[in-house]
């Protein structure tokens, strides 16, 4: 059922809301400002200017930052605007897995592009609600990449724990959401410090395997393999350079 509504005549923010919203599989209905609102909706999100012109009860005014505005709009609906403990938890991998957990009620599951890329998401949990205290729990496999997340972690205020993931993958469509899901809900050990970050052979594999997938015909070297396992470099700029290296390979 859709208890959210977007009123709005700006075609720009409109298509960044539903986008976003799509992206939640959150239910909404769109509406014209000067529409009646449907009984069953809770919140109404729109612009900035156009906020002072709908009677609503519950309206959500936002400038350019639609994500900001969906939390504060799903807070509402929650009544509930802040909380006492917020945890992160996270499935570490290529693109972690994320659930936002406060006072134990999920509030958010999504994926970040990058291990580096999961301080971006935290920064922007931490500046869309408000929480006394924080706290991000990450799980103990996939070394490599959990240890690229707690160090691109390093400098946020917020304690960081690595748990024990053993019996948190689930058979489902997304597992890695799932035992991000339990990870935030499981006790860990303190981590502190800069972690090492050192590829196996078997991950400098797999990067030169998704290179031949990516390009189609060239695969990287074991060296730019390293370098893109261990987060150093993007994937497109290894391609790049491993293909400059053959052509000048071919013109010698």
């Amino acid at each position: 059922m859709e208890i959210l509504a977007i009123a709005t005549e700006n075609f720009e923010f409109y298509y960044e809301m539903v986008k976003e919203l799509k992206q939640r599989n959150i239910p909404f209905v769109s509406l014209s400002p000067s529409d009646p609102v449907p009984p069953d909706i809770e919140v109404v999100i729109t612009t900035e200017q156009e906020a002072e012109g709908i009677d609503f009860k519950n309206v959500v005014g936002v400038d350019t930052d639609v994500r900001k505005g969906v939390r504060k709009a799903l807070s509402m609906t929650r009544s509930k605007l802040s909380y006492k403990k917020m945890i992160v938890g996270i499935d570490p991998g290529t693109e972690p897995g994320i659930a936002l957990v406060g006072d134990g009620k999920v509030l958010e599951t999504t994926h970040a592009d990058s291990p580096e890329k999961v301080r971006e998401l935290v920064e922007d949990f931490i500046e869309g609600y408000e929480f006394q205290r924080m706290t991000i729990r990450i799980g103990h496999g996939d070394e490599t990449n959990r240890n690229r997340t707690i160090n691109s972690l390093k400098g946020l205020a917020v304690r960081i724990e690595i748990v024990n993931e053993e019996g948190t993958t689930k058979l489902t469509d997304t597992p890695d959401i799932e035992a991000a899901k339990k990870i935030a809900l499981s006790d860990g050990e303190l981590a502190f410090g800069t972690y090492d970050v050192s590829a196996t052979d078997g991950e400098m594999r797999e990067m030169q395997r998704r290179s031949r997938m990516k390009s189609g015909d060239i695969t990287i070297s074991k060296g730019l393999a390293k370098k893109v396992a261990e987060g150093d470099l993007e994937m497109a700029q290894a391609i790049e350079e491993q293909k400059k290296k053959e052509d000048e390979g071919e013109e010698g």
